[in-house]
């Protein structure tokens, strides 16, 4: 595989540019296999299980629940997951992802009786229904489980205490740590003029959403931001510092300490432009991200943090990525949703959080894992960038072949640029720019989608060849 730097180029491709309307989809053979499905009750919740289907046509299993209707479905009766991971043969359900399109809402009830099955699903189009398991849902109606049990609505948020202390490397502003659900980050101000200095009026230094960060070295290392003394502190002059405290409900301001500033000057020498590398600010974006610093992205993208939307998206994507593996380690789990809530940069940004989510889930499809180290969150941010993933996995490569040769009848000539960006895009799902999206190229590339695979997109997969389709080139 190719690692050149690649940027999608807009084709709109019609129908008849890769001759469809002579080559129907392919039909069915008569040996699909239907699903064997068994179920472990536990105390809390209900394990499926299912015995391996090896049959070369297998796209998927759909999870499918129904309240009332005793043989359900996909996708007659919704879906509670899609395993495109054919390996895996089982799914805990526990209420910690929502279902799709059911007869009883999004999440099932303690104590409620349903019908539980898997419908195989295969690349020629058909669905086969497992047998049907009729069982009782043991486990807790409550999906809110990381709301705080403790109302807190009508307690005071704390107001940060500051301690400070100066030497020749700067002011050492320091406040007692703050354990509250509704908190969202701190604001390290200062004013020449504001004994009580606080974060709007005031500007602000440094962003921290770090809730167990609890100091700050003023150096002149950065500049401040909306001050009425300048970018800079003056060496021997006086300034009043504190920490305003960010909360979901509003703002507290700390107490102030006037304190005079002993540390470094700012140098200011003047430098030619610097062109910035792509990837080694994507690669620094990574870093930020897994080194607690996403204060410093939000400053960059002009966002505050929300914690309320952030528990959201745990809720609509996070949950779902992480349901069939095995460990995932809690910062990882934060660095991952944080990218998705807010992204790292303008162009992940703009795509929005639904195809940040298809960024991680294209990743962790091709890996058959999440994102963890620094490298490979790097690979996640250039997929969302369009650009060639560092690693490479044969076996999701070889998938995109699979279906580049549905789609084209022919092999890809992965020596052909428009072919290696075809298999690539579906391979690991990367991304259109959002300034280069074209509406119309990806409404015609669905209905390309749709006459081949007599269906429309679903799953993040479907949605990989569909841009696949509208913006590779490649062509019959």
């Amino acid at each position: 595989m190719k690692k050149a730097i690649f940027t999608f180029i807009a084709v709109i491709l019609a129908l008849p540019n890769i001759g469809l309307a002579t080559n129907p989809p392919a039909d069915c053979s008569d040996n699909l296999i239907t699903p064997v499905v068994s179920a472990t009750e536990n105390s809390d919740d209900i394990t499926l299980s299912w015995e391996e289907i090896t049959h070369e046509d297998l796209n998927g299993y759909k999870v499918v629940i129904s309240q009332n209707d005793s043989t359900p479905v996909y996708p007659a009766n919704g879906y509670l997951r899609w395993i495109t991971n054919t390996s895996i043969v089982s799914q805990e359900i526990d209420n910690s992802s929502s279902y799709r399109n059911g007869d009883f809402g999004s999440y099932l009830d303690e104590g409620e009786d349903y019908y539980f099955s898997i419908t195989a699903v295969y690349g020629c189009g058909e669905k086969v229904a497992g047998n049907v398991l009729h069982l009782t849902y043991p486990g807790s109606s409550d999906t809110d489980d990381d709301e705080d049990d403790d109302d807190t609505s009508n307690v005071a948020t704390p107001t940060p205490v500051v301690s400070i202390s100066s030497s020749s490397d700067g002011v050492l502003v320091s406040w007692e740590k703050i354990d509250d659900a509704r908190f969202n980050g701190y604001k390290v101000v200062a004013s020449k003029s504001d004994s009580k200095p606080a974060y709007p009026g005031d500007g602000y230094l440094k962003y921290i959403t770090n809730e167990d960060t609890t100091s700050h070295l003023i150096n002149n290392s950065s500049a401040y931001r909306s001050g009425d003394f300048g970018s800079y502190f003056k060496v021997d002059e006086d300034y009043y510092f504190s920490i305003t405290a960010l909360y979901t409900t509003g703002k507290v301001a700390g107490n102030a300490i006037l304190e005079t500033y002993e540390g470094p000057e700012h140098n200011t020498p003047v430098k030619p432009d610097i062109i910035v590398d792509p990837i080694v600010d994507m690669e620094k974006k990574a870093q930020l991200l897994l080194g607690n610093s996403l204060g410093d992205i939000l400053d960059e993208l002009k966002e505050l943090r929300s914690i309320v939307k952030e528990q959201q998206n745990e809720i609509k994507y996070l949950r779902s990525l992480v349901a069939d593996v095995a460990s995932v380690a809690q910062s990882v789990k934060d660095t991952i949703n944080q990218f998705i809530t807010y992204g790292v940069d303008t162009n992940t940004k703009n795509l929005g959080e639904g195809e940040r989510a298809a960024v991680i889930h294209s990743y962790k499809s091709a890996f058959g894992k999440l994102p963890e180290s620094e490298d490979e969150m790097t690979d996640a941010i250039k997929i969302a960038n369009g650009r060639w993933p560092s690693k490479t996995n044969e076996a999701a490569e070889h998938r995109a072949k699979v279906e580049f040769k549905k789609i084209y009848l022919r092999d890809a000539n992965m020596e052909q640029p428009n072919d290696n960006a075809a298999v690539t895009v579906m391979a690991y799902g990367l991304r259109q720019r959002a300034e280069n999206r074209n509406l119309n190229s990806e409404t015609e590339g669905i209905k390309t989608f749709k006459y081949i695979y007599n269906k429309l997109p679903e799953t993040t997969e479907d949605w990989n060849i569909m841009q696949s389709i509208t913006y590779s080139g490649a062509t019959r």
